[in-house]
C-alpha cells in the first residue's frame, strides 16, 4: 500500500481535509484528519484500551504555567472523539499546558510546564504530581517525555537545553545540560540508551548511560537564513522508531515526517504538511504509531488536527 504523500493548507483552503474530517475511518482508508482540537501536541495509544489519547495545549501561550486550559483527548481508532476533555483542570486535577504524554502500565506520564503529571490511565484519575526544580535563570518548558520498562522517566525541555530524569519513586534530577544536546524535543528510548531530535539542528541524537553523546542520525539542512534561524534549525519534534529500526522524524520547518533508515543514512518523506517556510505551519507534533493497525498518528499543532495515516506494509 503507497502512503498519501500530502496534506497541506492549500486542502484546507478547497475543503478536503474538512471532508476528510467528517469521515470514518475504513479498513481500506489511507487516512483521515480528525478536526476540533486546540493545539494538539502529541498522542499516544492505549492499545489496552483501544483509543488514542491526544494532549492539547489549549488556547493561549504554550509556555504559560498558570493558564489552567490544557486537556486530553480520547479518540476512537476511527477517528472518532469520544470525549474531547477527558481530563482537564479542576475538580482535584491541575493541568495547564499539557505536551509530551507517554504511558507506562497503568500509568499516563503527561509533561505540563514545569511539572511531571501522572493519571490512571483508565480513569483518568490524578495519581502524581511531579515538580521539577529549575537550575536555570529561564523559566522551564518541558515538551516530552518517554518511561523505560524500568519506570524511569526522561523529560526533555528544549527552552533549556536540558534533558531531565525522574527515578520510579519520584525523585527528579538533571541528567544532562548545555547547547551540545541541540534543544532537545521529541525523546523515546532504547534499553539503557535514549534518542532525541533537536529542535534548533537537523540531528538526532543519543546518549548511553556513561553520559557519551553520540550522533545517530544527521538530516539534510535547509536554508533557513531568511528567517533568523541558525544554520540546519528544522524545528524537529516528533520521534518514533519503527520495529525495523528505522526512525520516524517530524519538522515543522519542512512540515514533513521523515523515514530515517536504520543505518542513518537514508532519508524519504513519509508525509507532507504546510511548513514554516512556506508560511504556512500545520506543525507535526510528536508522533506515535498503532501498532496494532500499522497506522502513523499525527497531531498537526498548528492546524488543530489529528491524522491518521496508514504506512506502507
Amino acid at each position: 500500500m503507497k502512503v498519501p504523500k500530502l496534506i497541506s493548507r492549500t486542502a484546507v483552503s478547497l475543503g478536503i481535509v474538512a471532508l476528510f474530517a467528517t469521515s470514518i475511518l475504513r479498513a481500506d482508508s489511507h487516512l483521515v484528519v480528525v478536526s476540533g482540537f486546540q493545539t494538539p501536541e502529541s498522542v499516544v495509544h492505549d492499545s489496552i484500551a483501544d483509543v488514542y489519547l491526544v494532549s492539547n495545549v489549549g488556547p493561549g501561550n504554550p509556555g504559560a504555567s498558570n493558564d489552567h486550559n490544557g486537556f486530553i483527548s480520547r479518540v476512537s481508532p476511527e477517528g472518532v472523539i469520544l470525549q474531547l476533555k477527558w481530563i482537564q483542570d479542576g475538580s482535584g486535577v491541575m493541568l495547564n499546558s499539557p505536551k509530551g504524554i507517554w504511558l507506562n502500565g497503568n500509568a499516563l506520564y503527561v509533561t505540563d510546564v514545569d511539572t511531571l503529571r501522572i493519571f490512571d490511565r483508565v480513569t483518568g484519575v490524578p495519581l502524581q504530581n511531579i515538580g521539577i526544580s529549575n537550575p536555570f535563570s529561564n523559566p522551564l518548558f518541558l515538551n516530552d517525555v518517554v518511561v523505560t520498562d524500568q519506570g524511569t522517566a526522561f523529560v526533555t525541555d528544549n527552552r533549556n537545553n536540558a534533558i531531565f530524569m525522574v527515578d520510579p519513586e519520584g525523585h527528579a534530577s538533571l541528567l544532562a545540560a548545555g547547547p551540545q544536546l541541540g534543544s532537545p524535543n521529541g525523546v523515546i528510548a532504547h534499553g539503557a540508551n535514549i534518542s532525541w531530535v533537536t529542535f534548533f539542528r537537523n540531528q538526532v541524537l543519543r546518549t548511553n548511560p556513561s553520559g557519551h553523546i553520540f550522533t545517530e542520525a544527521t538530516l539534510p539542512a535547509v536554508d533557513v537564513s531568511q528567517l533568523g534561524l541558525p544554520p540546519g534549525a528544522l524545528f524537529l519534534d516528533g520521534c518514533v522508531r519503527m520495529l525495523d529500526g528505522s526512525l520516524l522524524v517530524t519538522s515543522w520547518i519542512t512540515g514533513k515526517v521523515l523515514r530515517i533508515s536504520s543505518s542513518g543514512r537514508k532519508v524519504s518523506t513519509v508525509a507532507q504538511f504546510g511548513s514554516v517556510l512556506a508560511g504556512s505551519p500545520d506543525g507535526p507534533a510528536d508522533i506515535h504509531v498503532d501498532q496494532q493497525r500499522n497506522r502513523l498518528l499525527i497531531p498537526l499543532f498548528g492546524a488543530h488536527q489529528l491524522v491518521i495515516m496508514q504506512l506502507e506494509d
